[in-house]
């Protein structure tokens, strides 16, 4: 199961970095635009979905790698079961918090497509097809909560992967 949600952590990322550089595209359109002529309506709250989706569909992938910000000064200090309790503590209040999350980001996705939520201005942009994007994203970082929760774990190893960088299989 592991594998199979790294090669999709790994395309998203390409993805990811892709919609980078559309965003980076959109915005220095904008700017050209706005220097030139008039503002090009719309492209700043585009810009602003774009970096929506590349946010969420990269947290699955730093989840994996264990690049999220954490405090580890207790867990280092720590030896043995205590080290291994909590680690196992750590992963089950992160798979909890992320459910709740996955929760909260669906049901305001679903509220998002049955009332046709939009950003209002000059052109209305609908906002739901960005939201259920960041429920794929978060489905995909819980998958990974839970495949860490029941990741072995060594007393002696860092709960992250090797210097290396690459991930356990």
């Amino acid at each position: 199961m592991q594998s199979f949600i790294s090669k999709i952590n790994n395309l998203l990322s390409a993805i990811s970095g892709w919609l980078m550089l559309l965003m980076m595209s959109i915005l220095l359109i904008d700017v050209i635009w706005r220097t030139f002529a008039k503002p090009l309506l719309g492209m700043a709250e585009m810009s602003v979905f774009v970096m929506m989706i590349v946010i969420y569909l990269g947290l699955s992938r730093c989840e994996e790698h264990g690049d999220h910000v954490r405090l580890e000064f207790l867990v280092e200090m720590a030896r043995g079961r205590v080290r291994q309790g909590m680690i196992f503590l750590a992963r089950l209040l992160a798979a909890v918090t992320v459910a709740a999350l996955f929760y909260a980001v669906s049901t305001d996705a679903w509220a998002a497509f049955l009332t046709n939520d939009s950003i209002e201005g000059m052109i209305s942009l609908p906002i739901w097809p960005t939201k259920f994007v960041m429920v794929v994203g978060m489905t995909l970082f819980f998958l990974q909560t839970l495949l860490n929760l029941f990741k072995p774990l060594d007393p002696s190893e860092p709960d992250h992967p090797t210097s290396d960088g690459e991930a356990y299989e």
